[in-house]
Formats: structure tokens, C-alpha cells, sequence
């Protein structure tokens, strides 16, 4: 059960868009909003830039998944007070502590990297590798309710982290919190089409 890495596994938003009902949004709303805009045209995050690298503009982006691979891509799309911007990347390359160096074009001084420290880094739909049998990227299951096989619904995978030895599904419910462990014994079935998630309990996975 393998999932890809170049996009990846940040926590899903609240859907609330308190501006369609007239409630003054708090910037926090607004953040929420801009980035379900960018979602909406087909963006994904995968990362947050960190600050400078070094004096000539590149930049270090911290990584929502730090196993991400970042090396097939060509472009990306930096937020900009909601406008994604898009850049060429230059070259990217691992920093280390789960980010990497990345260097986009335009972005040739220290002062243009640090004036974007802060913003959300976001990758194309379209310029993700096409997923192998058996493979799905992290935000195709965000948001996916999880079911066991007798039926039971458990609540939607609200969070995906790596314990060190295999990812963990963070699935909720109004009333409760269960941590999924993503391995053969336990996840049955992906159904990113049918947005559904089938697995087996083990003992202790709902004690």
C-alpha cells in the first residue's frame, strides 16, 4: 500500500466560507478562504517557504510531508494575498530537518526571498506523475470517510503523519479520534473514485 509524495499531506481546511452568509471574516477566515481558492483552480500545497537560502535568492521551503520528492517538478505557485504566482524552478535539492533548497526564476536576491517568507508553496494537478496501481497521493484521501468492513463509519481521515515506521491516518468524528495505521493488516480497500476508505480492526485500534 504505497502513496506518492510529491504533493503533500496537509491537514484539510474547514469547507466554512463565512463570507457567503455575511459574517466579517477574522484573518484567520480570510488565510482558510484564500487557500480554498487556490484549491479550486486545480493547486495542491505541499509546503511553506521558510525563509532565505543563502544571499542570492534561493529559497528554503519547509515541507508539509518531509518525504516529499520535489525533483520532477518544473514550476510552482507561490501565494501571493490569495494569487497564485507562478515561477519556473530552477533547481531544488534536500536541506535537510525536512525541507528543501529551491531555486525559481525571478528570485535572484536574498531580499525577494526573505519578502516571501511565510507563503504557501503549491504544485499543478497536471504537473503531478500520474500514481502506479496501488499508489494515490495524500490529499486524495484527506477528507474520505473511513468505514470498517462490518459497516461501521468512523469518521473522515482528517490528518495524515509518518510514525516512523509507516503512515498514520488521524480519522474523526464529532466524538472521537482514531489513529489508522496505513499497513496491508488494516487498510482493505482505497476508493479515491468512490471517495471511500475500507478497513479491517485489529485488536486495540478503537480501545
Amino acid at each position: 500500500m504505497r502513496r506518492r509524495d510529491a504533493a503533500s499531506g496537509k491537514r484539510a481546511p474547514s469547507s466554512l466560507s463565512p463570507d457567503a452568509v455575511g459574517i466579517p471574516q477574522r484573518p484567520e477566515q480570510a488565510a482558510i478562504i484564500a487557500q480554498q481558492t487556490l484549491e479550486s483552480r486545480g493547486l495542491v500545497a505541499f509546503g511553506r517557504i521558510a525563509g532565505a537560502h543563502g544571499l542570492r535568492g534561493a529559497l528554503r521551503v519547509r515541507l508539509d510531508n518531509p518525504d516529499s520528492d520535489l525533483q520532477a517538478i518544473r514550476r510552482v505557485f507561490v501565494d501571493q494575498l490569495g494569487t497564485p504566482v507562478e515561477y519556473r524552478v530552477r533547481s531544488t535539492s534536500r536541506a535537510g530537518h525536512g525541507s528543501f533548497k529551491m531555486e525559481l526564476e525571478g528570485i535572484d536576491y536574498i531580499e525577494q526571498a526573505q519578502a516571501l517568507r511565510g507563503a504557501e508553496v503549491y504544485v499543478a494537478l497536471d504537473d503531478l506523475p500520474p500514481v502506479a496501481e496501488n499508489e494515490f497521493y495524500y490529499f486524495q484521501v484527506l477528507g474520505l470517510p473511513v468505514e470498517t468492513t462490518d459497516g461501521r463509519i468512523l469518521g473522515r481521515i482528517d490528518e495524515i503523519f509518518f510514525n516512523g515506521a509507516n503512515d498514520v491516518w488521524v480519522v474523526k468524528n464529532d466524538c472521537a479520534e482514531v489513529l489508522v495505521p496505513v499497513i496491508d493488516d488494516v487498510v482493505r480497500q482505497i476508493d479515491v473514485e468512490g471517495k471511500r476508505v475500507i478497513i479491517q480492526v485489529i485488536p486495540g485500534l478503537l480501545d
